[in-house]
Formats: structure tokens, sequence, C-alpha cells
């Protein structure tokens, strides 16, 4: 369970030295045209894939093949799109941007670990199973096609070094952080990361983290949506079976976070505006019904499961987009670290 811990604290670094944000990325592929993020992304993606299947081959992890409940994916990704830009962070921003002293994010947090505890075992749980019951038989991408899985990760590798090369010889201006005065005077602290190599490092870590959380019975590498409301079941009826790797791996994300932002001189306590913490609570709770409905969160499904080819992966991140996108167009969103 240690790993699941350290793996976390890792994760939390790289996501605040990165500021790797799904809410502003895929905000920022419609309204700017700007694909930074989306190629940052299909570097992580990309990694873990190759790194899926080559321990798939050697019978070192197990590759999911869970069916599609379609219409449960559809609805869950646009409701969790909705909802993450209402509540200015995504399930993982509101883990790691707590720990950078946003207590907007605190709010989204609770409230997003609350519902999705009841959509698992609470008064939601009536409501949510018979939706994600209704399945089809359509599991990973490359099973329905008959295909090597090799031959989707050459394409996607294709794509992504394709939109890598754009974004070296195209850069866009990226608007500059406010400047900190760090605890210690070092490039890792004083500086930002390159998105890119941080993307990359995810990748190495996300198929570490499969290896070893697949070693506690856990067969699957990061997830934030069921450990969140793993961590309120345990707080709740203090079951030691909610205690499990993915619940250390929520919480070294805070704590990661936390301590990349204090020695960075980053960590700073920010009060949203009273108007603004109602909108928080009913973003987070859509965000909790979205992840219940959708089979997870933007990293289970953007980060995690495009890697293997999940169906439900691919279709529930071009909802969450298409959410982002519509809820941002009524709506004049602010900076996630607001």
């Amino acid at each position: 369970m240690l790993s699941g811990l350290l793996i976390g604290i890792a994760f939390g670094f790289l996501l605040q030295r990165s500021q790797f944000c799904f809410v502003s990325g895929f905000r920022n592929l419609y309204f700017q045209k700007n694909t930074r993020f989306l190629t940052a992304l299909l570097i992580a993606v990309s990694i873990q894939s190759v790194g899926f299947f080559a321990l798939s081959a050697f019978g070192l992890i197990t590759i999911p093949t869970t069916q599609l409940p379609v219409s449960a994916t559809l609805a869950g990704g646009l409701l969790f799109g909705a909802g993450m830009v209402l509540s200015n962070c995504c399930a993982a921003g509101a883990w790691f941007r707590t720990g950078e002293g946003l207590t907007g994010s605190w709010i989204a947090l609770v409230c997003f670990s609350l519902t999705m505890a009841a959509t698992q075992t609470g008064a939601l749980r009536s409501w949510i199973n018979p939706i994600v019951k209704q399945v089809t038989p359509i599991d990973n991408i490359y099973l329905t096609f008959g295909i090597s899985p090799w031959i989707l990760t050459a394409l996607l590798i294709v794509v992504t070094v394709f939109l890598t090369v754009y974004q070296i010889r195209h850069p866009r201006y990226q608007p500059p952080r406010k400047p900190t005065t760090p605890l210690i005077a070092h490039p890792l602290f004083a500086n930002p990361w390159n998105l890119f190599v941080s993307a990359a490092l995810i990748g190495i870590l996300g198929v570490a983290a499969w290896v070893l959380s697949e070693q506690t019975g856990r067969s699957y590498g990061f997830g934030i949506a069921v450990p969140s409301a793993n961590a309120v079941q345990y707080l709740v009826n203090g079951q030691h079976r909610y205690l499990n790797w993915g619940t250390y791996f929520v919480l070294g994300i805070m704590l990661g976070s936390f301590i990349s932002a204090k020695l960075s001189g980053e960590f700073e306590i920010r009060v949203p505006e009273p108007k603004a913490v109602l909108q928080r609570i009913s973003g987070s709770v859509m965000m909790g019904i979205g992840a219940a409905l959708a089979g997870g969160c933007t990293v289970t499904n953007s980060l995690v499961s495009t890697a293997y080819f999940s169906w439900q992966g691919w279709l529930s991140t071009l909802m969450i987009m298409l959410g982002c996108w519509l809820t941002s167009a009524i709506i004049k969103p602010t900076q996630c670290r607001i």
C-alpha cells in the first residue's frame, strides 16, 4: 500500500509543477484552438499504451475488457465536463489544488467524494445502478475490430509525434505565472516544468502505478473517482477494505502537491467569492454523478482508459470535452487557480 502513497506523491508533484490541468486544457482546445494540452495528454497516453500492452504481453498485468454502457457513458461524460467547469477543477484537480491551498477546491473535493460515495452505497445507488447496467457487448476498440492493439498504438504514436513537432515549431504564447519566492533556490522549484516533459514522466509513472497496483490485487493504474469515495467510506464505517492502494494514491496526490507548492513558494490560502461557493458545490456534485455514470473521471477515462483503447475511455473523453465547451460558452469561467 505504501507504493500507492509514493506514486500519488510523485503524481501530485508533477501535476503541481507543470499545472497539468484538464479544465483549462480542454477549454483552450476549443476556444483558443490551442492543442498544447491535448499534445501533452497524448504523450502521456502513448507512453502508457506502449507500457500497458508490453506488460500485458508478458503476463504482468491484465487489461480490462469491461462492457460498454453507452447511454451512461455519454450522459456521464457530458455531465462531468459541465461539472468540472462549474467547480473550476476536475477530480484530480480538486486533489492537487487542495494541496496548493485553494479552499474552493477543498469544497469541490469534499462534495465530489461524498457524491461518489452516495453512488456506491448511498442514496444515489438505486438511481445510478440501473443505468450503468444497461451494457452492450462492446468492450475495447481493438477487440471490436479484431485487430492487434499495437496497430492502434502505432497510429496513436504517429498522431502524438505530429502534434509534438507542430507544437515545438509553432509555440503559442503562454501567460507568465505569478512570481513567487521558492524556499529552495533551485530550477526545479523556481521555474514551472515543461508540460511535455512532465507529460512523459506522468506516462512512465502511470505504467509503474499499474504494475505496483496489480501486486496488491487492484488491476488498474491511476484512478481518482472510486478511491475518493473509498476515502469517505473508510472515514464513515472504518472498514479496512476501503483503505486500499487507490485510497493511498489520492491522499498522496494532495501531499505531493503541497510539498511542491510549499517548496516553490506557490502555496497560498485562497478563498473564493461567496457567490462562487454554490457554483462549486453544484459542479462537484455533477462531477460525482457524471463519474459514476461514465465509469470514472478525466484521469480514469482520458488518461488511462484511452491508453488501452477502451470505448468507454474515448467516448467519455469526447463527451467531457463537449460538456466543458458548452458550459464554458454559457458561463464566464475563472482561472483554475482562483
